[in-house]
């Protein structure tokens, strides 16, 4: 169903990032007075009030309904509507946004990535085709964010989403508390590796350490189902992560199934070592959400993303200071170009005042930091034209509202910067884009339709089998050749086969 991007389009992608991944400049960044006197632009119809419903995946926020009602009263003005900011847990994301999809329910703006099932949803027809409407009713984004994203983000041409302005490159690493690093001694031992890239093994003796000084601390988060192969061994994802068949970081076209890697089960084999050793929490293939332990300042190694500040962006959503370490090097896959974006639902009764929604988001600093910071003089305060601080009484911890989202939320080139933060944010994340490695596929979007039945069956296989494995609860040796069967059984081979085939016709269409 997918066609592949025209070979021009493949050479500019391919010239724009060899020169700098942010060559296309950083987008506008309208002031707030700037914001404030925009209007709906006069070639439209005085609009009627309607109330727009956006699906996202964060933890749900106490203080969500001040912030609904404010955001009103500021886009009564702009677009006469009301929002509905529907914050859905990360443990129950995956499962919950297909279903919402496909009930027909109403969904006017439904987060979406290329891990979230974004080809596969606008397969289905649950996204709207916005090339056309830019134009008209969100000229400002369509002008103002690079157009690298927007072309990683076509299928078939056409535009179906609204990628968010920010980091193009992607490390993966983990965050600590520099309080628990100092007060378990390990403090130094961990700056070596700002340097130098550390395996888990490396990483082992720091986690024994913390775990005798304090049994009630978790040494090292527990791990993520389905990206876990790829975090440390950083495979290039061909489509939904959660899907099986990957390439070698920037190393050829050949698909492999991850699961049978001799570099997947060197990991797990360490991981089983330090579930042994009581480094990872007894319960970790059934946690659902980590956020509470990480507000409690009770995990010390955390995993995620590690561009550039991402340090100091979680430390102030969870109230104390943080460092970073990062064990892959920087890379630009075709998801992480797609790696956040927001889409008008197709069951939409409002299409057009959707997308002027989305309009604001991405260029008006006012909506955009309400969204991310809630309420002015509620939870946080102004300092000086570009920061804040969480206002009087009010702290990480006890803010009614800082779902952290700020990747999700449009245009961060609009962010406001929290008192302390490093206001060079952004030219840091140009240096980071520039020396990022390039994925062979960039701008192919893989088509799940001809072997969606066989993916269905795997993930039901991984999600029986995986979390065991990959928080160290089993013995890999027994347990991940019976994975491996299993989905084997389930038809994993049709689907390596199948993105085999359509990388080969992508390539050869692009020659």
């Amino acid at each position: 169903m997918y066609n592949a991007i025209k070979s021009s389009c493949l050479m500019f992608i391919a010239f724009a990032l060899s020169v700098s991944l942010s060559g296309c400049g950083s987008p506008n960044i309208a002031t707030d007075t700037e914001a404030s006197s925009a209007a709906v632009p006069a070639n439209l119809e005085p609009l009627q009030p309607v109330e727009l419903d956006w699906y996202l995946p964060a933890t749900p926020q106490k203080d969500t309904q001040l912030v609904e009602q404010a955001l009103d009263t500021y886009l009564k003005d702009k677009i006469n509507a009301t929002i509905k900011l529907n914050m859905v847990d990360w443990g129950s994301w995956s499962e919950k946004f297909p279903i919402l999809l496909a009930s027909g329910e109403n969904v006017d703006i439904m987060f979406t990535a290329g891990w979230s099932q974004y080809p596969q949803s606008v397969a289905k027809g649950y996204f709207v085709d916005i090339t056309d409407m830019l134009d008209k009713y969100a000229p400002k984004t369509k002008s103002n964010l690079p157009p690298l994203l927007f072309e990683g983000a076509k299928i078939n041409g056409k535009i179906y989403a609204i990628p968010t302005s920010k980091e193009l490159a992607h490390t993966n690493g983990y965050l600590y508390s520099v309080d628990l690093a100092q007060k378990f001694g390990v403090y130094e031992d961990l700056q070596k590796f700002k340097t130098t890239i550390p395996t888990l093994a490396d990483l082992e003796p720091i986690l024994l350490k913390v775990h005798a000084a304090d049994p009630d601390i978790y040494p090292v988060e527990a791990f993520s189902v389905s990206d876990f192969a790829r975090k440390f061994n950083d495979f290039d994802p061909i489509g939904d992560e959660t899907v099986p068949g990957v390439l070698y970081p920037n190393k050829d076209t050949k698909v492999v199934d991850e699961y049978e890697t001799p570099e997947y089960k060197a990991v797990l084999d360490i991981v089983r070592r330090f579930y042994t050793e009581g480094l990872i929490r007894r319960d970790a293939p059934t946690l659902q959400d980590v956020q509470p332990d990480r507000k409690a300042n009770k995990v010390f190694l955390q995993g995620g993303t590690t561009k550039p500040l991402a340090n100091e962006e979680v430390g102030t959503a969870l109230g104390y200071r943080m460092e970073q370490i990062s064990y892959t090097k920087p890379f630009v896959t075709a998801n992480d170009v797609t790696g956040s974006m927001n889409a008008v639902a197709a069951t939409s009764k409002n299409k057009e005042r959707a997308l002027m929604l989305l309009e604001l988001v991405n260029t008006d600093p006012v909506v955009n930091n309400m969204l991310n910071y809630g309420v002015e003089n509620i939870h946080w305060v102004r300092k000086t034209d570009n920061a804040v601080d969480f206002a009087p009484g009010v702290d990480a911890r006890t803010t009614g509202y800082m779902p952290n989202a700020f990747w999700e939320f449009g245009n961060q080139f609009l962010n406001y910067f929290m008192v302390g933060q490093n206001t060079q944010k952004w030219d840091l994340f140009k240096q980071y884009n520039d020396t990022g490695t390039v994925s062979k596929i960039l701008g192919f979007s893989f088509d799940a339709e001809p072997v969606k039945t066989e993916i269905a069956a795997v993930r039901n296989v991984i999600k029986e089998l995986g979390p065991s494995l990959e928080n160290g609860a089993v013995d890999p040796g027994e347990y991940l050749p019976r994975m491996i069967e299993k989905m084997k059984q389930a038809g994993l081979g049709n689907i390596i086969q199948e993105k085999q085939k359509q990388i080969d016709a992508w390539l050869a269409a692009a020659r």
